[in-house]
């Protein structure tokens, strides 16, 4: 399926964004720009393909939803200490060609300590927490209250399906907590293996006062779409 609405204009897409109709926005995390030159600094080298690819994902998303804000609910980018040379073009490009047709918003993630002075070329205002209608979005590196409806990333979930001959496939997901109201995006970023929720692999300190067997899994598959896996609790 291309999308799951999971309560009344959210709706958990196959591009790995969740759609927010009643205020008009896409929310994706974890893009990770920059990946390669911080791998290459420790003197690991792999093509440089990853913008490219999330460029085409974003004009992908842009032009299914036609949103009016653009949310990347924290770490654009991937080293910690300073912007380097890739980040500042990716980054750049990036924002620039939402801008085009949306607004970019950008929530700061335990990554993005420097990402504001790219952002603020192009008048871009990057927020610790941003709030918009019902919904509060913070990257979850960091516990926060909210009402209503919270966005997170951070955590990169992910679900291991085994088969009867113990082959194993491993699809990032979407993981929603109803009663709490809590959405946890997975990471736009190709090289992000995600964090197997039914090994318990938890590090968010968000996701730490959850009961994880309540959360639900949507996981993304290129041949399916958007999947309803169900609870963790019956999958383990």
């Amino acid at each position: 399926m291309d999308e799951i609405e999971v309560e009344n204009n959210v709706y958990l897409t196959r591009y790995g964004a969740a759609y927010l109709e009643d205020i008009s926005a896409v929310a994706v995390s974890d893009v990770h720009l920059g990946y390669e030159d911080v791998l290459a600094m420790n003197g690991i080298f792999i093509p440089r393909v990853q913008s490219d690819i999330i460029y085409r994902l974003v004009d992908e998303i842009i032009e299914k939803y036609e949103p009016e804000k653009f949310i990347i609910d924290g770490d654009l980018k991937h080293e910690f200490s300073h912007n380097t040379p890739q980040e500042w073009r990716d980054v750049f490009e990036l924002l620039e060609r939402i801008s085009k047709k949306s607004k970019p918003v950008v929530v700061k993630g335990n990554h993005d300590n420097f990402v504001a002075n790219i952002a603020s070329k192009l008048k871009v205002q990057v927020y610790d927490i941003y709030r918009e209608g019902r919904y509060t979005f913070h990257h979850g590196h960091k516990s926060f209250s909210w009402e209503g409806i919270a966005i997170i990333g951070n955590e990169h979930p992910a679900v291991g399906l085994r088969d009867s001959v113990d082959s194993v496939i491993k699809l990032p997901c979407f993981l929603y907590f109803k009663k709490e109201r809590l959405l946890v995006l997975p990471a736009l970023s190709i090289f992000a293996g995600g964090s197997d929720i039914l090994k318990n692999e938890i590090s968010s300190p968000v996701l730490k006062k959850m009961n994880l067997d309540e959360g639900r899994v949507y996981a993304l598959w290129d041949a399916y779409g958007t999947i309803d896996l169900g609870r963790v609790g019956d999958l383990l």
